[in-house]
């Protein structure tokens, strides 16, 4: 009998020493999620998420618009231009490669702390990891990068990582002796927007040339979309999907489908692909290989959004340009305009 009872008081000590382990590892991973690896400290440094954790220093209940997305995003949305154009508060929620899982949890947790009145959804991240295929458009292969953490489609792998920062974030911090934090957050100031004034000239490549073919969106992204569209309902958002100016990984059959989609879902879809009255200059617009825009093509995408979110919802904003409460937002136009050396706003 005593056997027996010594036998199962060793269980139970191991049991609790099993416990006590697994309690005092979630604690540790709860500091240096709140600390070292919070999402505020990733906008302090240079990472891929810097932009992405952005609305982590926002006023709470100040937000009128948060887009998220991939790069194309913060490429082309100017927050402080916003502001400047319409008096309209935003902030762009974006990382390279963001898949719309990840931008799904990232808005529930926004949600917590803002309430607003547009939500943007980037279109390209629906098709992220889908290769062209440059007839049709269709999915040719899978080009997913499973060593990156954050490319996953697992809602639950999302809301870990986005718990326990620590996670998502540790590999973004072997840099920190390189990039120690400046006096103030020049993030803070750009509102999720990356700022670049480099120009590549390019030319069209016949991606978005009319078809009547559809590219259907990935499953995994339909289902995410779906809870975009139930959430911003629930909570009387109005979402829009958007393609922002590019000449790759967008083609006329990703149009057609998303453009359905958004049709079957009474939700709004802007192209500016396939907007002919909107001007892109392919001399001078773009950073890059067509991939995303520099400062000046931003401007005109932000000018875009703004006329049409004020046409399309006249009464749904307030124009804040006369509101004292918002008088930080001048204060970030003209740290904006300082810290990037900027001559014609």
């Amino acid at each position: 009998m005593s056997k027996k009872m010594s036998k199962n008081k060793r269980i139970l000590i191991d049991a609790a020493k099993v416990i006590s382990f697994a309690l005092v590892f979630v604690i540790i991973l709860q500091v240096l999620s709140a600390t070292v690896y919070s999402k505020s400290k990733a906008t302090e440094y240079t990472n891929k998420f810097q932009g992405a954790y952005g609305f982590a220093s926002e006023v709470p209940n100040s937000l009128d618009i948060v887009a998220l997305g991939s790069s194309n995003f913060y490429s082309a949305i100017c927050p402080v231009k916003l502001w400047e154009n319409r008096g309209y508060t935003s902030t762009i929620v974006a990382s390279p490669r963001q898949t719309v899982s990840m931008s799904y949890t990232l808005l529930t947790e926004i949600l917590q702390k803002q309430k607003p009145k547009v939500v943007m959804v980037e279109a390209g991240m629906l098709y992220e990891g889908i290769d062209l295929d440059d007839d049709t458009g269709k999915k040719n292969k899978s080009s997913r990068l499973p060593a990156i953490p954050y490319v996953n489609d697992d809602q639950l792998t999302n809301d870990i990582e986005n718990y326990f920062t620590v996670f998502r974030l540790h590999d973004n911090w072997k840099l920190i002796s390189r990039n120690p934090i400046k006096k103030g957050n020049k993030n803070k100031f750009n509102h999720g927007y990356y700022f670049s004034k480099k120009i590549k000239k390019v030319t069209a490549n016949g991606n978005m040339k009319y078809s009547k073919a559809v590219a259907p969106i990935p499953q995994d992204s339909q289902i995410y979309l779906n809870k975009f569209v139930e959430l911003c309902n629930s909570m009387d958002i109005k979402l829009v999907i958007v393609t922002t100016p590019t000449l790759n990984e967008w083609t006329y059959p990703r149009h057609n489908s998303v453009a359905e989609y958004a049709e079957n879902n009474g939700i709004d879809f802007i192209d500016l692909n396939t907007d002919e009255n909107f001007d892109m200059n392919l001399k001078k617009d773009f950073r890059d290989n067509g991939f995303h825009l520099n400062y000046y093509g931003a401007k005109k995408v932000t000018k875009r959004l703004g006329d049409f979110i004020s046409t399309t919802y006249p009464d749904l904003i307030e124009d804040k340009r006369q509101n004292p409460d918002f008088s930080y937002w001048y204060n970030d136009k003209e740290q904006f305009i300082n810290d990037n050396k900027i001559k014609v706003f």
